[in-house]
């Protein structure tokens, strides 16, 4: 259109100018016929310039061919207002026309222009809800995993077991990360100990087994921590944990683990670049780190009431019950790989008349000490327990007759040696011990346990402080 107005723009205005002075100063009348055809041809340039050059175009030139026929009409002896009135109607018509299409023509484009603004809004809103929708299923995602998180925890009391997982969901659950460090707090000696971690590479190694200032800042404030550039952060003194034993650590998220008000340990997940975590991530370590505080504390709930159930609260070793259970598993085992084993029962002589002149809490405390004595003069595969009031049973696992004897000598000679001071009074207390062998005496429990009683009781028929055998 640009193009064919740059060509009609002054090939209308010479035609109309030519016509104009040609009507304007020729002397002579024109035959009818003449001026009809040029009367039709204004017609035909008003009705181009109306369509090339709209409104504009069409008074502009209009007005000019009505001014040119008009002072031409007026030098005609025959004067005729047919030929203007008509290009006025023309005109008129097409001016009505030509305003018509310029409204809708507006009305059109100012509807175009409110529908392309619509368009940008629903595009902008439509984006967002892609993000939303994106994040929505990212969070959704995230729950369903805490989910399958919470069910696997709840499944296990092993604490390796529980430490592995927290440390390995997290790392993949939140991601974003080179390291995950789940620390437990030793109650103790009140520090933080490093129980497991999750990191990148197996060669990527955390050598602060305490916990840097960030953790042990946890640590006392109980509180949660987000370090969006720890190089920016006033609260901590970047320097002093610059060193051999430090890591490139820029951002970095801590959640405390706490149970019924007591800290229990912290989980913590940091990144060598800054900037790395935002709010959701922290809320979701929060979440974890619930879950993990929950889990942990009723798993050291249930190491802690197992190990009551099954050892002597006064001297540590196990208890009769939990004894007759390893004494029944250790015959299983040396019938099914044909070892041999010893069963050792020990007295303490002359005890009740020492409790009776000390007292019971000498009592106590020799009972405890001579437990020790026992215990450290086993080989650590050895079972000891409490068998009775002064009485002790061992069983030496996987271990020959002669080395047996051995065993119980040293164990009553450490008990000879050993003195006792009571109200200013050094003391002295020996044992007897009686020892059965597998399969010797017995391949049944009872027959070895009656017959390690048999040869306790020919120890003290044969004036105690000694170890005998059948």
């Amino acid at each position: 259109m640009y193009n064919l107005k740059k060509i009609f723009t002054p090939l209308l205005t010479v035609i109309l100018f030519v016509i104009g002075a040609f009507l304007l100063v020729h002397p002579l009348s024109w035959s009818l016929a003449f001026q009809t055809s040029l009367i039709l041809f204004l017609h035909f340039v008003i009705i181009l310039c109306a369509i090339y050059f709209k409104l504009q175009g069409l008074i502009t030139f209009g007005a000019f061919s009505l001014l040119t026929v008009f002072l031409h009409s007026l030098r005609m002896p025959e004067f005729s207002f047919f030929p203007l009135a008509s290009l006025a109607a023309t005109i008129s018509i097409i001016y009505l026309y030509c305003l018509k299409e310029g409204n809708f023509t507006q009305r059109t484009n100012v509807e175009l222009d409110n529908l392309e603004e619509e368009r940008n809004v629903l595009s902008v809103e439509l984006n967002h809800l892609g993000l939303e929708n994106s994040s929505f299923k990212q969070k959704l995602q995230r729950y369903i995993t805490l989910k399958g998180l919470t069910e696997t925890l709840s499944s296990t009391l092993s604490l390796d077991e529980i430490f592995s997982l927290v440390t390995g969901e997290t790392f993949r659950i939140i991601g974003k990360s080179n390291a995950c460090l789940l620390y437990l707090v030793d109650k103790e000696k009140q520090e933080l100990d490093l129980v497991n971690t999750r990191t990148v590479s197996p060669s990527f190694e955390v050598k602060l087994k305490k916990g840097d200032e960030f953790d042990n800042w946890v640590f006392k404030q109980r509180t949660r921590l987000m370090v969006m550039d720890t190089k920016k952060d006033f609260r901590f003194n970047i320097r002093s944990m610059e060193g051999p034993e430090a890591r490139a650590v820029r951002s970095l998220i801590v959640s405390p683990l706490i149970r019924e008000n007591k800290l229990v340990g912290i989980l913590r997940l940091d990144n060598p670049s800054p900037e790395a975590y935002d709010a959701d991530d922290l809320r979701l370590l929060d979440v974890i780190s619930d879950l993990a505080a929950v889990v942990i504390e009723n798993s050291l709930l249930y190491q802690q009431t197992e190990t009551l159930a099954r050892t002597d609260g006064l001297t540590g070793l196990f208890v009769h019950r939990y004894f007759q259970e390893r004494f029944d598993e250790e015959i299983s085992r040396a019938l099914w790989t044909n070892s041999r084993f010893a069963f050792l029962m020990i007295d303490i002589d002359n005890f009740k008349s020492y409790n009776d002149r000390y007292g019971h809490i000498a009592g106590d405390i020799v009972l405890r000490k001579i437990a020790q004595l026992i215990s450290s003069s086993v080989r650590p595969g050895d079972i000891v327990a409490r068998y009775g009031g002064e009485e002790f049973a061992v069983l030496l696992v996987e271990t020959p007759k002669s080395e047996s004897l051995q065993i119980a000598e040293h164990i009553r000679r450490n008990v000879e040696k050993k003195r006792f001071v009571f109200r200013r009074e050094v003391t002295e207390l020996f044992i007897s011990g009686g020892l059965s062998f597998f399969p010797e005496h017995g391949e049944v429990k009872e027959e070895l346990i009656e017959k390690a009683d048999q040869a306790l009781y020919k120890a003290k028929l044969e004036g105690k402080n000694k170890i005998c055998t059948l």
